[in-house]
């Protein structure tokens, strides 16, 4: 399965026809999930008059939640990356953290990511709609 994050979903939303096209590609022949930290990246970016389309758009994907293991695991990621002088976003660190946990693969066009350096994350560029 794959877990589709921020930068991507954006870009869906916008009409992005490649995008579209790799994500509905995806949905059509397997449960494409997101995160949690993926949700509230979306909600807190609406606008209320958008709020129940966004629900709707987001009741389609399964939806990983921070647990114990999910933590075990991002902080393994921090601790990796500080250790070679690296830093991202705590929320890019999550988001990875729920991936690995539930042994996923990330599409993302988010170049933070690369820092992580794991196979269990696949780069999209993102070219104009």
């Amino acid at each position: 399965m794959v877990v589709l994050d921020t930068s991507i979903l954006i870009h869906y939303l916008h009409g992005n026809k490649r995008i579209v096209g790799i994500v509905d590609d995806y949905l059509s022949k397997e449960r494409v999930s997101i995160t949690c930290i993926n949700e509230y990246e979306l909600l807190k970016g609406s606008h209320s008059a958008d709020a129940e389309l966004l629900h709707g758009f987001i009741s389609t994907f399964n939806v990983y939640w921070m647990n114990q293991h999910s933590l075990e695991f991002a902080s393994e990621i921090y601790k990796k990356l500080k250790g070679r002088g690296k830093t991202i976003d705590d929320a890019d660190i999550l988001i990875a953290g729920m991936v690995f946990a539930n042994g996923e693969t990330l599409l993302t066009a988010d170049r933070d990511f690369e820092q992580i350096d794991s196979k269990q994350i696949k780069f999209l560029s993102i070219t104009s709609a």
